[in-house]
């Protein structure tokens, strides 16, 4: 029996049933169709993204070799420059103390006072681009030791006497009782920041004079506060100016520069300097009636300096190495002239024997019997370094134990690294202070017996 109503309904079914599979079926298909596409995509995305990265890691290291390379030509120039102007510096700076020793006429006086400070304000700006080199570098060290502050306020007036004593200019100091005697932290640093200031305000000054104030602000958990105020009464500086006055290579006006020289970089130096003790530092100032330069440093208080602590100068230096046998090696014959000069003056009966290469140094060292050897590093046939590491390698205990003192125009901190590394006991750089040698070398014998 046919039911053609049944019949319809079975085929109908079936009729959705298929049109369904095919729906499924195309919409898997599709499903496929897209991963795949999204996996083909993100693969390629990912190669491009590493080629990307690959690429963008090979500029920055060609970026960092290049200013790798830029840092060590900057390094090495400096090191030239610097090298280049001490050498003649030190021999027109050691020759004209030498005279000015030897009672000169009154009219010679004024020429060697010129020659002087002239040289002197050279050596500042020659210091002053090294510092700011070495600060940008971030290779500024700075020491934690205790020192005498009065001591220091002393050091920092001495070295600027003559400047002030020329100019007429009363150069004072004043240190507030409740200010600890010693303290600790970098007494070197303190006063190259102290002599930049004091420098710069004798400078800017006519009449009247510079005062340097010592005074305790507060206590800082375990630190002092110290205050220092270094006034003038020169030609001050307008209100305009004093927001820019610790710039880079800034000074008032360029009839400023014409008129009483420097580079401008001495107040960026002493801001830079005051920061790095986690110190501040700021100007007040009335044109024409002088400037006030205010700094502050936090200090730990510190311990009185033992006797033995204390420099050799102090204990009769001259009594105490007379008659020692010196061997400098030095190839320049003006600096060859002050150092042997210099070294007769300051040591009684001493005896210099000179090399002028490094291989001749040695052959000097090896055969003669010396207490201490001042080495210049570039010389001839062989540099300092080399001569240093001969002497150093023989087996034999009496000259391996000599002192070698590095005496060289090379003052950048690798340059001085590598004096240490070659076997040098101890660095005087050029040029030199008569006294800073006397107390290297008597410091170094002293050590040794």
């Amino acid at each position: 029996m046919n039911y053609p109503l049944l019949q319809d309904l079975k085929d109908s079914f079936f009729d959705a049933w298929y049109i369904d599979l095919l729906i499924i079926v195309g919409v898997v298909f599709i499903i496929i169709l897209f991963v795949r596409r999204q996996i083909r995509s993100s693969a390629e995305t990912q190669k491009w993204l590493r080629d990307k990265v690959k690429e963008k890691t090979f500029e920055l290291e060609q970026e960092m070799e290049r200013a790798e390379n830029s840092e060590h030509a900057k390094e090495q120039f400096l090191a030239n420059m610097s090298h280049e102007i001490r050498t003649p510096l030190n021999a027109i700076i050691g020759m004209t103390r030498l005279l000015q020793e030897k009672s000169p006429r009154e009219e010679q006086v004024r020429y060697l006072d010129a020659i002087r400070e002239s040289s002197d304000n050279l050596l500042v700006i020659i210091n002053d681009i090294l510092d700011l080199s070495k600060i940008e570098a971030g290779k500024i060290n700075l020491e934690n030791i205790s020192f005498s502050i009065m001591e220091r306020i002393e050091t920092a007036i001495n070295t600027l006497r003559y400047s002030a004593d020329s100019k007429g200019l009363e150069l004072k100091s004043n240190i507030a009782p409740d200010v600890p005697q010693f303290l600790v932290g970098d007494p070197y640093r303190l006063n190259q920041i102290l002599i930049n200031l004091m420098g710069n305000a004798i400078k800017f000054t006519e009449k009247g004079g510079v005062e340097v104030k010592v005074s305790k602000v507060k206590d800082k958990g375990k630190k002092a506060l110290i205050r220092f105020d270094v006034k003038d009464s020169g030609i001050g500086i307008s209100e305009d100016k004093l927001e820019h006055i610790f710039n880079m290579f800034t000074q008032e006006t360029s009839s400023t520069t014409r008129k009483f020289g420097g580079t401008g970089l001495g107040l960026s130096i002493s801001k830079r300097l005051v920061e790095l003790q986690g110190g501040e530092i700021e100007v007040s100032s009335v044109l024409d009636e002088g400037s006030t330069f205010s700094f502050t440093i936090p200090f730990l208080e510190g311990k009185a300096i033992k006797e033995d602590e204390t420099k050799f100068a102090e204990k009769s230096i001259n009594n105490k190495l007379s008659g020692l046998r010196i061997l400098l090696a030095e190839d320049n014959e003006f600096n060859k002239m002050v150092a042997v000069d210099t070294l007769e003056e300051l040591i009684k009966d001493v005896k210099v024997d000179v090399a002028e290469t490094g291989k001749s140094a040695v052959e000097l060292a090896l055969k003669n019997e010396y207490d201490v050897i001042l080495m210049d590093i570039q010389m001839p046939e062989m540099d300092g370094y080399e001569a240093t590491r001969l002497i150093r390698s023989y087996n034999n205990e009496k000259i391996n134990s000599i002192p070698i003192i590095a005496m060289t125009a090379s003052v950048i901190k690798s340059e001085v690294e590598k004096c240490f590394e070659s076997g040098m006991n101890a660095f005087v750089g050029k040029p030199f202070n008569p006294d800073e040698l006397l107390d290297t070398i008597a410091k170094e014998l002293n050590t040794r017996r």
